[in-house]
């Protein structure tokens, strides 16, 4: 499958050979690079579950009662094994995300709710951090480099979510801006961030909140 056709907006040549740093330019030459990712970070994604889904011997469909428990997906996936028939992925909240299209974040629910099962991996913290970890490991295996930005756009997406969850005792208000926060910033300065946006006001934002010492060195 052939990558989306995009616009992007690349910086003009400079023609004056003055060495001053056009901010504008600098923006636009990083947020091409995070499309960049996004766009390999998305066909990963796909292959993997094409390629789950031919080993299990079922695919997948989205609706919005899909199971939401542990033994509810145990029991689903026991049924798609032996029907053959789709295995539900919810669809709710579905609208942003680290991925490109929703169908590729519905792809990754796939991956991630056989991969429960097959790993015998329940829906506690504990567990879902285990398996946020291994898929992050799968991804390596395939060409993510730990460091590289497609590497942290996966690590926000899987690891930094449940640890929101963990401190916040909530899934982010906005998916992709949590990840892209996380994976500019870091885990702590995204996890900060998200823990602070408030719902109707800033919860799509990517702006740090944060608080800094006084100009004598003490904190506030």
């Amino acid at each position: 499958m052939s990558a989306p056709t995009m616009s992007f907006p690349f910086p003009p040549d400079n023609h004056d050979d003055s060495t001053e740093v056009d901010r504008d330019s600098a923006l636009s030459c990083d947020a091409v690079q995070t499309m960049l990712a996004r766009v390999e970070v998305a066909k990963f994604v796909r292959r993997t579950a094409k390629a789950t889904a031919a080993d299990v011997g079922f695919g997948w469909i989205a609706i919005p009662d899909a199971p939401s428990t542990y033994q509810q997906l145990r029991g689903a996936y026991a049924a798609s094994q032996a029907t053959g028939q789709p295995l539900p992925i919810s669809s709710l909240n579905n609208e942003d995300s680290v991925f490109l299209k929703p169908e590729d974040n519905i792809a990754f629910r796939f991956w991630h709710d056989v991969s429960h099962v097959r790993l015998g991996l329940s829906f506690a913290l504990a567990d879902e951090l285990e398996l946020a970890t291994w898929h992050l490991a799968q991804a390596e295996l395939a060409g993510f480099a730990p460091g590289s930005l497609g590497y942290r756009l996966l690590e926000a997406d899987h690891v930094g979510q449940v640890l929101m969850q963990a401190l916040g005792g909530r899934f982010p208000f906005n998916q992709e801006a949590f990840v892209l926060t996380y994976a500019r910033h870091g885990v702590g300065l995204g996890l900060l961030a998200e823990l602070r946006r408030i719902p109707g006001l800033n919860e799509d934002s990517t702006a740090l909140v944060t608080t800094r010492p006084n100009e004598d060195g003490a904190d506030r």
